[in-house]
Formats: structure tokens, C-alpha cells, sequence
């Protein structure tokens, strides 16, 4: 069992992180070693930052539960594959801008990447934390930052988001659930909608920092989306050892295989998607916005089709991800053997 350990809080007063007054809010990670092969001191790390608090994750504020526990089902994958790896599950602050984050990553890698029993460090962003670890190279400061590091980011909003911002009116988001839905079904998917959406619209940093430039804040980093494409991060992130992007979308075949898994929450999703944002998102993010990012870097656009936004539920898709992540570190471990 993975146990989340709460590092700092921002205080939006002071405008800096303090150690006092921690809660489910803070920036918080979650991590455990999985060994494979006792007689190796050697790692491959693991990072994934997809947006979430800890009050996201779990009931009690100490331990994930169940689907959400990613240190362990991230773990238990690697250990099929034979390998050792360190997990981390970085759980962001609510009140931190996230440009403040990305550079508290890009620190942490630094000092990974300069230990030599870690031989790779591979970071998954999901949604905002994609924008994040895409932010985050430029502030490297370690050249072993970059020789180690591979990229993955899913469903993320590069050129932001509008649903993060809070201008959506839930009574005719009812209206159009319970119109499309036998009661039965349309009760369980409204509520898990309206939980889903109130949770990233708390008007914090976290939230407000990915929102569409028109929208406006009093905790709010413009810049953070304006300048996603500038040179510096580009630059940077042509110099990682590797980067891919997943674009997330929904097609016909989603909400059946939602009902089906009852997974209520993606289906309150697919009737957002078709109702209120004219079918041109995974229910969450603009695909054009996911997709954006290609016209910057040189890199093939991977697909995750009928799967909405919260696609890291399941468990084929993550390891479908993880298996890419996995054949880039041996293509990196056989290349440092041959030398």
C-alpha cells in the first residue's frame, strides 16, 4: 500500500510555499520502490503528474484506493516487465501557480537525474500536468537532465482549456442529461458529472492557470498558456531524450462502452462533448488544443479513441502508454550497454 506524504503548501497571501498548515491540498507525492531483481541497485524512475490533490485520490488523506492508487498499478506493471523502477505520483498544490511547479519538477529531476544508480527518469503528465512537464525542461540544470528524461503527455491543454474556466450552468446541464437518459441512468451520470466538474473548477491557480487566455482571475498566471510554445520550451524539449503526445476523443462507440463499464462520469462527458461543446473534445479538452503541439515539434500524434478525458481509469490504456514508455528505456539501457 502507497502512503501520500504532503511536501508544501502555497499560501495565496504570502505568494511562496510554507511547511506549515499542510492538508489534502498541498503539493504531496506518493512513491514506493518495486523490485524486481534484488541483486541490482539499479533504477528506472517513473513520474506521473496528472493534476490531481491528494483529496482526489483518496478517503482518508494518507492512502489511494482502488483505480486511483497509479504508484502501484504504474509498479506492479514494470515488475512483469522485470524491471526495478521508483514510482512517484506527484500531487499538485490547489493554490500554486503551476509555472511555480514546473520548476519544482524540473528541480527534483536534477537531482535524480545526477545520481547514477537511476539510469532513466520517464515523466507521464495527464491534462494539466502535461502543460506542466511541457513547461518544466527549460528550467533543467543538470545535462543528465535531459540525456535521461523521456515525455509522455495525455489529454493535455496546450493551448488551454474552457472548461477550466467556471462558466457553466448546471441546471441545463440536467436538462440535458436527464433528456438523453432513462432516469435510472441519467441520476448516478449528472451527479458524477456535477462532482467531476465542481472539483476542477475551485477557482484556484491549479485550475484558473490552464483556462482560455480571454479568462481572467484573481488567481490566475496568463502566461503560463501564452507562452506554452515560446522558444525556450521548445528548445528545450527538442533536447529531452524522448517526448510523445496521446490525444484523447470521442467517438460513437464511447458512451455504450461507458454505460457498460458504468462509468458515469464518462458518460455525463459524452453528452457534454455532443451538447454544449459541438463534439470537438474528449469531453474535457479541445482536441486541437491536445493536438497543438505538433505544429511546434516534429513528433507523430498517438490516439486514444473512444475514451474520454478520464481514460486513466482503465487499466488496458494505461498499460498500453506504459508499454511505449517501457521500449524506450530498453532502446536507452541497450545503447548504454553497448557502450
Amino acid at each position: 500500500m502507497t502512503t501520500i506524504k504532503n511536501l508544501k503548501k502555497y499560501s495565496l497571501e504570502d505568494k511562496k510555499f510554507k511547511i506549515d498548515n499542510l492538508d489534502n491540498k498541498s503539493f504531496s507525492v506518493s512513491r514506493k520502490k518495486f523490485i524486481s531483481d534484488e541483486s541490482n541497485t539499479d533504477f528506472d524512475y517513473i513520474i506521473l503528474v496528472n493534476g490531481n490533490r491528494a483529496m482526489d485520490v483518496t478517503k482518508d488523506g494518507i492512502h489511494p484506493y482502488g483505480q486511483r492508487d497509479y504508484v502501484e498499478r504504474i509498479g506492479n506493471y514494470f515488475l512483469k516487465q522485470k524491471k526495478n523502477v521508483i514510482v512517484e505520483h506527484i500531487l499538485l498544490d490547489n493554490d500554486a501557480p503551476l509555472a511555480l511547479e514546473s520548476i519544482m519538477l524540473a528541480d527534483h529531476v536534477d537531482k535524480l537525474a545526477s545520481k547514477d544508480n537511476i539510469k532513466t527518469i520517464n515523466l507521464i503528465g495527464h491534462s494539466k500536468g502535461g502543460a506542466l512537464l511541457f513547461n518544466s525542461p527549460k528550467y533543467f540544470r543538470n545535462e543528465s537532465s535531459f540525456k535521461k528524461t523521456t515525455i509522455t503527455t495525455t489529454a493535455s491543454p496546450f493551448m488551454g482549456c474552457l472548461l477550466a474556466t467556471p462558466t457553466f450552468f448546471l441546471p441545463q446541464v440536467r436538462d440535458v442529461v436527464y433528456s438523453q437518459l432513462p432516469e435510472y441512468l441519467a441520476k448516478p451520470t449528472y451527479d458524477a458529472l456535477v462532482n467531476y466538474y465542481t472539483k476542477i473548477s475551485s477557482g484556484s491557480h491549479m485550475d484558473n492557470d490552464i483556462a482560455l487566455s480571454s479568462f481572467s482571475s484573481e488567481n490566475y498566471d496568463p502566461n503560463f498558456i501564452a507562452g506554452m510554445f515560446d522558444l525556450a520550451n521548445i528548445n528545450a524539449m527538442k533536447k529531452i531524450r524522448f517526448y510523445q503526445n496521446y490525444v484523447t476523443e470521442i467517438d460513437d462507440k464511447t458512451i455504450l462502452d461507458s454505460i457498460k463499464r458504468r462509468d458515469f462520469t464518462s458518460v455525463g462527458m459524452c453528452l457534454m462533448d455532443e451538447f454544449f461543446m459541438n463534439e470537438i473534445t474528449d469531453g474535457f479538452v479541445e482536441k486541437s488544443s491536445q493536438e497543438s503541439v505538433k505544429d511546434h515539434l516534429d513528433i507523430k500524434m498517438n490516439s486514444l479513441k473512444s475514451r474520454t478525458h478520464y481514460f486513466l481509469t482503465h487499466d488496458d490504456d494505461l498499460e498500453f502508454i506504459l508499454s511505449s514508455i517501457d521500449e524506450k528505456i530498453d532502446e536507452y539501457n541497450e545503447r548504454k550497454k553497448a557502450y
